[in-house]
């Protein structure tokens, strides 16, 4: 099963990493198995990427400390992940951070290939974690009034769990649970049933967490089913799928589920599109063009940032207090000289992570909208 370790705390905490006077090593490493199956092949790409580290820290008019820092942050990644160091389970790419002075190692499994690539910035460069997505966490429940089964994940990765487990269980019920589905069940029993899966739903929403629920529940008990959801649980109902309760394997849920949220997604997507367009329409509550949602994200209006995938805009940015914007020779803020950045969606991914702002990448091709406004917009708080 494919793993996605990226979720919004930790894009805030990474986001939110900016070392005095130390410089952070960002590694993304490409695990394509049609390219890197085997160990060997993986050893290659990571020991050109930690070279290509070296390369760029010898280069980069680093102050001594910081250099000698970033230096052993790369030996210290070259001894941790080679001669099998790096568990690349269930993973299609894994990003490395690294900041010895930030007491910073970390390995972020990614459930699809990213190109394999270093950056020495003061921060992580954390845009293609933003540009995959958090992952949205999910529970499946497929119920009939003899079946009961639970899973729990991602759209990359589903586990079935035992809808009898204690932590899941309802309050002082030590039986039941076999008579409520035999095939043989009365209404009371399927209604009891349909109860236990409620109170499974809520105490797993307790437990684990999830964002999405997705159901499959045959037509004629679809009322009473979504009847004893708690209004918590009811209100992560996001779709449902038809898979064969008591036989469905844990993939063919995946994959069914993972539909749904796809067309969720989307949908997501095109509201968020025609938000912006009524916004720009009405001007009010949107931005588009660099400059004006760069100006955005400063003033933490922004509620939505969209920018086209592989879009590359060039910006500056303020070393000293982390302001940014198109064209400006020095901070409005403090007056201080600026920094020119080649690829300033960085940036901005990081201010809508900070900020707590919804961030979707779109695909230019299916949804040009963005095209005329140099590729980024927003939708504003206010």
């Amino acid at each position: 099963m494919l793993v996605n370790d990226v979720d919004a705390s930790r894009l805030r905490r990474l986001a939110a990493l900016k070392p005095q006077g130390a410089r952070v090593l960002s590694l993304y490493l490409d695990l394509e198995p049609t390219e890197f199956a085997t160990p060997p092949a993986r050893e290659s790409e990571l020991t050109s990427a930690l070279d290509a580290a070296a390369r760029m820290a010898d280069e980069a008019g680093l102050e001594h400390d910081a250099r000698v820092a970033i230096r052993e942050d790369i030996e210290r990644a070259r001894a941790a992940l080679l001669d099998d160091g790096l568990d690349a389970k269930g993973a299609r790419a894994v990003a490395v951070f690294v900041c010895g002075p930030a007491d910073l190692f970390e390995v972020v499994k990614l459930p699809r290939p990213v190109a394999t690539h270093v950056t020495i910035d003061d921060s992580p460069w954390i845009e293609p974690l933003v540009r995959l997505g958090a992952a949205q966490h999910v529970a499946v429940a497929l119920i009939d009034r003899h079946n009961l089964r639970l899973f729990h994940g991602t759209a990359e990765s589903l586990e079935e769990l035992d809808p009898d487990a204690p932590e899941l269980r309802p309050p002082r019920d030590a039986g039941h649970v076999h008579e409520r589905r035999h095939r043989t069940a009365t209404d009371d029993e399927a209604r009891a049933h349909f109860e236990h899966a409620g109170h499974a739903l809520l105490a797993l929403l307790k437990t684990r967490g999830y964002d999405a629920l997705v159901l499959d529940v045959r037509n004629e008990y679809r009322s009473a089913i979504v009847d004893s959801l708690h209004p918590y649980v009811r209100e992560r109902l996001v779709g449902e799928i038809d898979v064969d309760v008591s036989s469905a394997t844990a993939d063919a849920v995946r994959r069914a589920a993972a539909e749904v949220l796809a067309e969720v997604h989307a949908r997501k997507v095109g509201e968020a599109l025609e938000r912006l367009r009524e916004g720009l329409g009405r001007g009010v509550r949107a931005a588009a063009g660099l400059n004006d949602v760069l100006a955005a994200l400063n003033e933490r209006r922004v509620e939505v940032l969209l920018y086209e995938q592989g879009r590359a805009l060039t910006g500056v940015v303020c070393p000293a207090d982390g302001w940014f914007g198109v064209g400006e020779d020095e901070c409005p803020i403090d007056g201080t000289p600026l920094e020119r950045r080649d690829d300033i969606l960085e940036n901005a991914a990081e201010a809508a992570v900070l900020q707590d702002a919804e961030v979707l990448v779109i695909d230019p091709v299916e949804h040009p909208d963005l095209g005329p406004h140099g590729g980024v917009g927003a939708v504003l708080r206010f």
